[in-house]
């Protein structure tokens, strides 16, 4: 994932709005990168202006005054919202020139690696051919691997029959039914997908009526 310029303005608090706002066309001022802005830097400039007097009228304002501001800050961040959208399509992938804009960018997603191995417990389903799962749940988690095949189990893992789950309990079905499986579970993440490496759960053998 590559960083880009933000397109929300909505964190920025009321009184930072117009220094930030400032900052961009200062910033965005014959800039090379940026030949021809949209909207206009004037256009910016110009809307600064308005939301700067209806913010300061609140301060000893009354209900109105309030929805005027809200009003300005609305039309102010909507403006920057198609400025970002113009200098992330100018500046592509160039970390440089997006800087340069005077926009807040994007971060980067931390990475979570290989996550611990989950606890897996297992229970009889409703129906012949059904088992019921338990996954311990973990929040870095996108996702849960479940494997699971009939004993005696084949050595590679690619062997196995595979489930993606995204909920940490439910029922495998279309189980070969009367015979003994055995399952084990991993919680996936972006790295792991990536790499194709796992940390599984301690198996669980189990009789499948």
């Amino acid at each position: 994932m590559k960083q880009k310029a933000r397109t929300s303005s909505e964190r920025i608090k009321d009184n930072e709005l117009t220094n930030y706002a400032q900052h961009i066309v200062s910033n965005m001022t014959t800039n090379p990168i940026y030949p021809d802005p949209k909207p206009t830097l004037g256009v910016i400039q110009n809307l600064i202006t308005l939301y700067s007097a209806a913010l300061l009228k609140t301060v000893d304002g009354n209900k109105v005054d309030t929805a005027n501001k809200n009003a300005a800050r609305v039309d102010l961040t909507d403006a920057l919202s198609s400025l970002a959208n113009y200098v992330n399509l100018t500046a592509g992938n160039d970390l440089v020139k997006l800087q340069s804009s005077g926009l807040d960018l994007t971060s980067l997603p931390t990475p979570v690696g290989i996550l611990d191995a989950p606890t897996l417990k297992m229970h009889f389903g409703n129906n012949p051919g059904e088992a019921g799962y338990e996954i311990s749940s973990d929040p870095k988690a996108t996702e849960y691997l479940i494997l699971y095949t009939t004993l005696p189990a084949p050595e590679n893992d690619a062997d196995w029959h595979s489930k993606v789950v995204s909920g940490t309990k439910g029922v495998l079905t279309n189980l070969g039914h009367k015979k003994e499986h055995i399952f084990k579970a991993a919680a996936t993440s972006p790295e792991a997908n990536k790499l194709n490496l796992y940390n599984f759960s301690d198996p669980i053998e189990q009789y499948v009526p």
